[in-house]
């Protein structure tokens, strides 16, 4: 009955109505142990509590020393190592299957890569695969750590499974291979520690006072095609490369006062690069679930609300593009596993989707309120993700048969449809980072090309050494999508009618975001192209320099050389004027310890040093390697765990500076400040005064509060005075500004969202070159704007002084995404540098470093940072 439901469920959603290819028969053989291992344990008897119990929680260690158990006692259970985490912890995958499909498990990943490139494939062989074939799956939890419920409730499905206690998962699972990846093991043992330091306290389910991914936080599902994260690369390796599921279920929670859970159907825009037939079989799927959660007296389910099928950039939807089923579900929280009672008007709608909280067409059953549990939690996501399995499993060949066509369909339209292709030219300004743009798409499984000749397309010549992406291959969707300007859809009904706010940004451009050149083609052509099977990163190049050697300043990894020349005690200087090279240039003249450091720079970071017979003509300057502070307070910042990244990969020296640390004055030992994208009442207090924001976060406990009060503000004041630099992005210029009294003002503040919109999108932007902190940009670029500041600057008084080193000179700024209300911009200020005392002080309206995607204007920051000595 079952089956035909979700045929039945097909044909609503305008699926072409097929036979389930799924039997109905039982398993050929029930799940047994192992002969000669160790009994099958349950959870309970395992960890010693009930799964979903109050209070209770598996941290990693014990999460995957409970999987290797059953991998060891049961043969429907295989635990394989997929990578490392950032702070050094196994990342693993959890195999469920029949034995018998185990037994054969390269051979069904084989297929699903065969059926993946349809080119490689007759209709006749493509038919023999399906049939052969076992669709498969990946259910990935708790990317965000603190949302603890899916990778508890894995627990039990994998010992119900390797147990034979779900006749219908073990029928499922003859036709299906289920991976099941917990995404952020670092997260995870984090979580669950300070959870458990502070049961029975006041404090017990708090947020803690650091990120919950070292570097990235929330962000972590914000990383899914620039890849800079490690836990990113291994699943997206398992996504595209070593296991190509046809069918994810990303499991996550939010907050508490809504809905009990979300399933997809998503909520509009959609976005004109998905296959129709993958929102389709998502709606389909997401049906399912909802229909499974209400024949379980599950109550409180939403679909088509909170989340939107616009955006590129989390990990339930960078299947889309990739003929891949991606499917999100969010449970309602508790206080971690600590239980909460909600009063019925403690409910709220008020969100997209769902303007109030009473029952709806997408809403049919809400939940009363009450006592909400971690156990709800994990019956909410059994439900859903054993639905899930088996909407796959009942749907093998017809999934299987649609994710051939997609391809196929996807090949067609690169054939048939413009553009046909994107070139980035050779040469580029920096090759480094052109590489690591080509990098990021080869990971993601599309295929880039490098000319082996000159070429043309029209009356544009394409020098040898291009890259071209052509898009008519299977994964050319996901190419478009990268490489193309967003026009993000204003979905209001009229220009007075009220702003519907997007899930995340609005546009992503590569290109744009990295400061590389890309055109987009829209005739055919032909040329000599080779697929690249590797990276292609420069060899980085050096040879014997009488002189010294010049590394060019428009090449961000030349910083991170510059920077580790300085930490070997080198000297390094830089010219203050364009001749025959620009200025910024990094010059390093001849001295002990250079041939050999040159010789391992080279090739690691890929630049050239450039071989000098002589010392370059015009002035130049030493530069000192300066000790730098980083802000961080407890509340946790996500723009601080980027600019870490930042720092790390560029080998800045650097030192995280606290509250207390500020207060007591230790900044008067450093040359810089840097003070993240976080909001001044943060800095001052340790308070949000952000009424979103606040609603995730809990009370710290008392080691953990405050701000750098008043004594800290007029040590920050003291620092600026006596010739350090403090450098501010975003919300924190405000501080700056009130602090400093600085004569400058954000035009948008108390702006409305009416008026002015612009919640992610690429700008236009001039920047003022041959400024030490604009050494390397081209006079017209671009930055990341994500609720930003805009400054108007005035005439300076008395010792004051600014540069405005990056303004709007466009009415119209938008690159790529969605802005309303643009010409607010106009003539108004993105950088301006401030002298103040013997001190400076640099004004980023946005942030430079946003998600460590944007590495077109890097380099505005790590030359604030090396020229802050000059």
């Amino acid at each position: 009955m079952r089956a035909a439901l979700v045929i039945l469920i097909a044909s609503i959603v305008s699926l072409a109505a097929a036979a389930p290819a799924f039997a109905a028969s039982a398993p050929s053989t029930p799940p047994a142990a192992v002969p000669g291992a160790a009994p099958l344990k349950s959870p309970a008897e395992f960890l010693g509590f009930e799964i979903g119990a109050d209070r209770k929680l598996a941290d990693y260690e014990q999460t995957v020393a409970y999987f290797e158990a059953l991998d060891e006692a049961s043969p429907w259970v295989m635990v394989k190592r997929i990578g490392t985490t950032t702070l050094g912890k196994p990342m693993i995958a959890v195999i469920l299957s029949a034995p018998a499909n185990l037994e054969k498990l390269d051979r069904y990943v084989e297929i699903s890569r065969r059926l993946a490139d349809p080119r490689k494939l007759s209709s006749a062989e493509a038919d023999a695969l399906i049939k052969e074939a076992r669709i498969v799956t990946m259910i990935t939890t708790s990317l965000h750590a603190t949302e603890v419920g899916a990778t508890q409730m894995t627990l039990e499905l994998a010992y119900d499974v390797a147990a034979g206690k779900n006749a219908r998962l073990s029928k499922a699972l003859e036709e299906e291979i289920l991976y099941i990846v917990p995404t952020n093991p670092d997260g995870q043992q984090m979580v669950v520690d300070w959870y458990e330091k502070w049961l029975g306290t006041e404090y017990e389910g708090g947020s803690m006072p650091w990120l919950y991914h070292h570097y990235a936080g929330h962000d972590n599902n914000r990383d899914w095609f620039m890849l800079n994260l490690a836990e990113t690369r291994a699943v997206f390796d398992l996504y595209f490369r070593s296991a190509v599921p046809q069918a994810v279920l990303d499991m996550h929670q939010q907050h508490n006062n809504g809905a009990r859970l979300f399933l997809p159907p998503y909520y509009p825009p959609a976005n004109k690069n998905v296959d129709p037939v993958v929102y389709r079989t998502i709606n389909l799927a997401g049906a399912a679930m909802q229909l499974a959660c209400e024949e379980r007296g599950l109550s409180g389910v939403i679909s088509n609300a909170y989340y939107d099928a616009y955006w590129e950039g989390s990990s339930n939807q960078v299947g889309w593009w990739h003929n891949q089923i991606g499917l999100l579900s969010e449970a309602a929280s508790v206080n971690v596993a600590s239980p909460i009672f909600i009063e019925p008007g403690e409910l709220r709608g008020d969100d997209v989707g769902f303007p109030r909280y009473e029952m709806m067409i997408n809403f049919p059953n809400p939940w009363q309120g009450g006592w909400w549990r971690l156990r709800d939690i994990v019956d909410y996501d059994f439900t859903a993700a054993e639905s899930f399995i088996e909407t796959c499993a009942e749907n093998r060949e017809h999934f299987l048969e649609n994710y051939y066509r997609m391809g196929l369909k996807a090949v067609e339209r690169g054939k048939t449809e413009k553009p046909f292709a994107y070139i980035i030219p050779a040469p580029q300004r920096d090759p480094v980072t052109s590489a690591r743009l080509v990098e990021a798409l080869m990971l993601g499984g599309v295929e880039v090309h490098r000319a082996s000749k000159d070429f043309t397309v029209g009356d544009r010549l394409y020098r040898a050494g291009s890259f071209v992406v052509r898009l008519d291959q299977p994964y050319g969707r996901y190419a478009k999508d990268l490489l193309e300007k967003q026009e993000y859809p204003d979905t209001r009904s009229s220009d007075k009618a009220p702003i519907e706010k997007p899930y995340d940004v609005t546009g992503w451009t590569m290109p744009l975001q990295m400061g590389v050149g890309c055109d987009e083609i829209d005739e055919r052509f032909e040329a000599s192209l080779d697929l690249l099977a590797e990276f292609p990163y420069p060899a980085g190049s050096f040879a014997d320099g009488a002189w010294g050697y010049a590394l060019r300043p428009e090449i961000n990894a030349s910083y991170q050389a510059a920077n580790e020349l300085l930490a070997k005690g080198l000297v390094v200087r830089r010219l203050g004027e364009a001749g025959a090279f620009p200025a910024g240039t990094f010059i390093v003249p001849a001295q002990k310890g250079l041939a050999a450091a040159a010789a391992e720079l080279a090739p690691r970071t890929h630049v050239d040093f450039l071989p000098l017979s002589a010392e370059p003509a015009g002035s130049t300057h030493e530069l000192r390697a300066a000790k730098t502070a980083l802000f961080k307070p407890w509340i946790a910042s996500m723009d601080e765990g980027w600019t870490r990244f930042l720092f790390d990969s560029f080998k800045v020296p650097y030192a995280n500076v606290s509250n207390k640390d500020v207060t007591e004055n230790t900044i008067k030992g450093y040359d810089v400040l840097v003070i993240p994208n976080i909001r001044p009442s943060i800095i001052k207090d340790g308070k949000i005064d952000d009424r979103e924001e606040a609603r995730w976060y809990r009370p710290l406990p008392p080691d953990y509060r405050g701000g750098i009060d008043k004594k800290g503000i007029e040590n920050v004041k003291k620092f600026v005075e006596a010739g350090g630099t403090l450098i501010c992005f975003g919300s924190a210029c405000g501080f700056a500004i009130e602090t400093l009294e600085l004569p400058v003002r954000n035009v948008l503040d108390k702006v409305s969202d009416d008026d002015f919109f612009c919640p992610g999108a690429i700008l236009k932007v001039s920047f003022k070159t041959g400024q030490p902190i604009t050494y390397g940009m081209p006079e017209n670029g671009h930055l990341f704007f994500a609720n930003s500041l805009a400054f108007a600057t005035s005439v300076p008084y008395g010792k004051l002084d600014r540069t405005v080193l990056a303004s709007y000179t466009e009415k119209e700024p938008l690159a790529s995404g969605l802005i309303i209300g643009g010409e607010r911009l106009y003539r108004n200020a993105a950088l301006v540098e401030y002298k103040v005392g013997a001190g400076r002080v640099v004004l980023f309206g946005f942030n430079p470093q946003y998600r460590c995607q944007m590495a077109g204007t890097y380099k505005l920051l790590l030359n604030a940072i090396l020229e802050t000595r000059r």
